[in-house]
């Protein structure tokens, strides 16, 4: 009885932590996905040094 109890239960911990098949469960396009909040952050960024480097030019 005991026993019978302790597989269930390791049958269950198995199930619970099993991790699926990587190539059967990812699907999607492929292309890079970026977090919003990070790619606005990055565009802003960007944007502040383009904008720098043609003042920069313009002083020149």
């Amino acid at each position: 009885m005991i026993r019978a109890a302790l597989a269930r239960l390791w049958n269950r911990l198995g199930d619970a932590v099993a991790v699926e098949d990587p190539e059967d469960r990812i699907e999607g396009s492929g292309e890079v996905y970026l977090d919003p909040a990070y790619n606005g952050r990055y565009e802003g960024e960007r944007d502040i040094q383009r904008l720098s480097d043609a003042d920069d030019e313009r002083k020149e």
